[in-house]
């Protein structure tokens, strides 16, 4: 394991949801019963994993990067498909974090850490770039520049994994979350008003979030020469009271194409460059 910082961040960035608490706050009062947000996220991610390992092959042969890493949270999922990690993140207080969940993990992989922006970024080529819940928070003109510089970086058959925020198809939205006193509140905005406060990155408006339209998001890339390949929803928070859900209800949208349009509040999907995928 190897863990390499600069001496002086280079950014000012600080994540507008400090500790997390917004996030952990809205699942204790999202959640249709305790454990169930954990249980729907282990399952999407080990449906991910062994999607890329079909794709990826062995993990002494992958080199990965882990755009926007955060506090480090996918550094342990990652180090079990990739022999080689680099995580970038511009917030100087999380990649810390991160670097010490590197430490923690000791051999299991290559690691090495770096707080800076992707086009500060001065390593690969990657077999497996992830982006895990970090383009819900960006401003909408950053996305595009975003797909295309991971584009650069990327292997021609690697795989791009994106993890985000998702809307029922045709209701893409923009909101602010804010902690009150009751809870989480959460307020619809326009986009304007949306990239102001995602432009801003302070804090202070509370967090910005952009539900994505599953079907325009894997359009947007399409038109950017990726080709989806995988896909899975997650976090079903919603009732579902028209459909037997004795059975897990993840399992139950994921396999019904009328309520995939409708339900999930996340999704994870994999796209490879076009002409990687015949």
């Amino acid at each position: 394991m190897i863990d390499r910082q600069p001496m002086v961040a280079s950014s000012a960035y600080a994540y507008p949801d400090d500790e997390d608490r917004i996030t952990r706050r809205f699942i204790e009062q999202a959640e249709p019963h305790p454990g169930y947000w954990d249980h729907s996220d282990e399952r999407a991610m080990a449906r991910a994993a062994e999607k890329l390992k079909e794709l990826l092959g062995p993990k002494d042969s992958v080199r990965a990067l882990d755009v926007g890493c955060g506090p480090g949270r996918m550094l342990p999922w990652l180090s079990e498909l990739a022999g080689r990690v680099t995580a970038i993140d511009p917030d100087p207080g999380r990649l810390a974090k991160a670097a010490q969940v590197a430490r923690e993990l000791g051999d299991s992989a290559e690691i090495v850490t770096q707080v800076g922006n992707l086009h500060e970024l001065r390593a690969g080529p990657f077999d497996l770039v992830l982006c895990s819940h970090v383009i819900q928070h960006i401003p909408t003109a950053d996305l595009v520049p975003l797909l295309n510089s991971i584009r650069e970086l990327i292997t021609p058959d690697g795989v791009l994994m994106l993890s985000c925020t998702r809307a029922p198809v045709g209701d893409e939205k923009f909101s602010l979350d804010r902690m009150t006193e009751h809870g989480v509140e959460s307020h619809r905005v326009d986009r304007a008003r949306f990239d102001e406060v995602a432009r801003a990155a302070t804090g202070k408006e509370g967090l910005p979030i952009h539900h994505r339209d599953p079907i325009r998001l894997a359009e947007l890339g399409r038109s950017l020469g990726w080709a989806q390949v995988w896909t899975w929803s997650f976090h079903v928070l919603e009732p579902l009271p028209e459909f037997d859900i004795s059975g897990d209800r993840d399992e139950w949208v994921n396999g019904s194409p009328e309520l995939l349009r409708r339900f999930g509040r996340d999704a994870v999907v994999l796209w490879r460059l076009q002409t990687s995928t015949g």
